[in-house]
């Protein structure tokens, strides 16, 4: 892949220090060929008393705006345009479904490090994109 090839970087966000890593190289990136940077925030939300998914959706979305924010500044200091999104459902299909109908070139994401027992039981987001995917995908450790 040239660096003509790379203009629009999807990165999803969760807000833990591997997401972060995440940005960091897409940012490193961004700044190499020119690209765009779109942070994905994919929220799940658990089916539950339907006042208190409300709440919690409300609640959460605040916070996430409020990460995605606080990055978009930071981003923009460095010279990299940024524009964060929300999605909620399945983050895994989520991120491969909006990097195609989008048209990203290159999803970009951290690595959680799961071995063992925990991959085995939890799965990995990154894995299961890399699986769904159409979209190149960059896992970052």
């Amino acid at each position: 892949m040239s660096k003509e090839e790379i203009k629009r970087i999807l990165v999803p966000l969760d807000g833990s220090s591997s997401s972060e890593k995440g940005l960091n190289k897409a940012i490193y990136i961004a700044k190499l060929t020119g690209a765009e940077i779109t942070g994905l925030n994919v929220i799940i939300i658990y089916p539950t008393l339907a006042s208190t998914v409300v709440r919690y959706k409300k609640f959460i979305t605040e916070k996430s705006e409020k990460m995605l924010e606080t990055i978009k500044q930071a981003c923009e200091k460095q010279g990299v345009k940024f524009t964060g999104k929300i999605l909620y459902g399945k983050p895994s299909t989520k991120i491969s479904e909006y990097a195609q109908k989008e048209k990203f070139d290159i999803i970009i994401i951290g690595s959680r490090g799961l071995s063992g027992l925990k991959r085995t039981m939890l799965g990995s987001i990154s894995s299961a994109t890399v699986q769904k995917s159409k979209v190149s995908v960059l896992i970052v450790k």
